[in-house]
């Protein structure tokens, strides 16, 4: 009986962790929540007189990030973009050349490095749909003259443009959007990232607009999307829970001293 108590408190416990990291990343840009659904743990009954399934509790099969789109918040700066409909947009670290560097992100919050590159957050770079990095110049010589970056532009099919003096346009590429067989069965790895695994399938990297992919939306970030109210709920019932679970056992464990010191 012990051990099937132990196992609810362990699904409980879990479920809370959960559910507050959800709450705890709800004004996080691009935070996608996730949820844990559970399994009936079965014992396999031996005996010819009573066979079937002898209960043992219950566990936590699976922790699934829900890639469903959050609300869009204008922001009003150019590198902030967001996606409306499907893609994820792809980055890489620039020094990782392993097979499985790529991944994935629904947070568009990007900025120029002092090298031009269009980069994420934590100085990952944006790939465009040919699955190269994105470069704004800074300076261009033309016609003896130099001339410099006066404004970034990115349209809704993700066309990058650089400005260059007053009528100098450079195309710096379009930006690559991926879709997967299943996203919402992406491997989470940290801050908004997301790799390809066997049950999601291989990333297919295309250009907004192109067939079901979304359009890109310049000046504007998807927030997480998630409800504060029924995560708080949904703390609400799992720590009640883990509290039914630990009384259950505190009872069962006073049970058992008496029973052992007869």
């Amino acid at each position: 009986m012990i051990s099937v108590i132990r196992s609810g408190l362990d699904a409980s416990l879990k479920h809370i962790g959960v559910v507050s990291n959800n709450i705890a990343n709800a004004r996080t840009t691009g935070f996608k929540k996730s949820s844990a659904t559970f399994q009936d743990i079965y014992a396999q009954k031996t005996t010819l007189l009573n066979p079937g399934k002898i209960g043992q509790g219950s566990r936590v099969e699976h922790v699934r990030p829900s890639q469903t789109q959050g609300p869009l918040m204008q922001t009003g700066q150019t590198l902030d973009v967001a996606i409306e409909g499907q893609g994820m947009f792809v980055v890489r670290a620039p020094n990782n050349t392993a097979e499985d560097a790529q991944s994935y992100t629904r947070d568009g919050s990007f900025s120029l490095d002092k090298d031009g590159f269009i980069v994420t957050t934590d100085g990952q770079r944006v790939l465009s749909e040919q699955g190269q990095f994105m470069q704004v110049p800074f300076t261009r010589i033309a016609g003896g003259r130099e001339l410099r970056l006066e404004d970034v532009t990115i349209d809704e099919f993700g066309n990058v443009r650089a400005q260059m003096g007053r009528t100098d346009i450079v195309e710096v590429g379009r930006i690559g959007l991926a879709l997967f067989s299943d996203v919402n069965e992406l491997t989470p790895v940290g801050g908004n990232f997301f790799k390809a695994n066997q049950a999601s399938g291989p990333a297919q990297i295309e250009g907004a607009f192109q067939g079901v992919y979304g359009k890109i939306m310049s000046g504007t970030l998807e927030m997480a999307n998630l409800n504060m109210t029924n995560e708080l709920s949904v703390l609400i019932q799992a720590q009640q829970a883990f509290s039914g679970s630990s009384r259950m056992l505190q009872a069962e464990t006073d049970m058992t001293k008496r029973f052992t010191n007869r």
